[in-house]
């Protein structure tokens, strides 16, 4: 691939990155509506979770960006310090899956379940992205 067409699509993926954050924007206006148009807690809450994901989501993007541009970077002293506090993080992350799981199985009501699923799935996204970040120390430390 010729330099030329590398720029080209990070000019592209740039764009692209920024015209995400303007979809999550109009998710977070949107929900903003649903939420205030409702009088129901269960679809406040539901939209309460999109919104706050979609902001989320907008930082995480912002996030990207940065590191294409080289300000965001990860180091293996980043790592080091924390790592005992990853391990320990990633522990209560299986104890809340654990949890999770049981309740659902203890549960028959369907909204509780639907909300419990949710539940469930973040917390199986938070134990994957700490152990991503312990993955990124093997690679960054390749003797550990």
């Amino acid at each position: 691939m010729a330099v030329n067409d590398m720029v080209e699509k990070t000019v592209e993926f740039e764009k692209g990155i920024v015209k995400w954050q303007e979809v999550e924007d109009d998710t977070i206006a949107s929900c903003d509506d649903i939420i205030r148009g409702t009088d129901n807690e269960l679809v406040k809450t539901i939209a309460g979770i999109i919104l706050a994901d979609s902001a989320r989501h907008k930082h995480v993007l912002g996030v990207i960006n940065d590191t294409l541009n080289g300000t965001v970077t990860l180091t293996p002293e980043d790592l080091g310090q924390i790592s005992g506090l990853l391990d320990t993080h990633i522990e209560i992350e299986k104890q809340a899956i654990e949890m999770a799981m049981t309740q659902y199985e203890n549960s028959r009501n369907f909204v509780v379940r639907h909300l419990l699923t949710y539940l469930l799935e973040d917390e199986k996204k938070h134990y994957k992205m700490l152990s991503q970040l312990n993955d990124f120390k093997k690679h960054l430390y390749p003797y550990a």
